[in-house]
This record gives structure tokens, sequence and C-alpha cells, in this order.
């Protein structure tokens, strides 16, 4: 396993956490939880995808 493999482990280790805490958070606080979720689902692959596609660009440089 070389770096960019452990950095791209290690980014989703801490992405995929971080995704999940305003469901936790709204729940926690007692509401519904559907539309944080949606919201979530919805946009933060796409953050992943731009998150992803600019490091291999950095790279490339």
């Amino acid at each position: 396993m070389d770096a960019v493999d452990l950095g791209f482990w290690a980014f989703l280790a801490v992405a995929l956490p971080v995704l999940l805490l305003p469901v936790l958070i709204v729940w926690w606080k007692g509401r519904r939880v559907g539309p944080i979720l949606l919201l979530s689902l919805i946009f933060w692959p796409g953050a992943l995808i731009l998150a992803i596609r600019l490091g291999h660009q950095r790279d490339l440089q």
C-alpha cells in the first residue's frame, strides 16, 4: 500500500463519520432525520468525487 492509497483511506475514514454527524445531531435533538439524511446523501458523494479529482489533478502537476 503506497502513500496515495493510505491518504485516500484516511480521507474516507474522516469523511464518512462527518457525513453522518448532521444526521446524528438532528436525531439527538428529536427532529425528523429524513430531510437531513436525504441532503447528506445527495451532496456528499459529489463533494467526495470533487475532492478526489482535485487530489488527482494536484498529483499530476
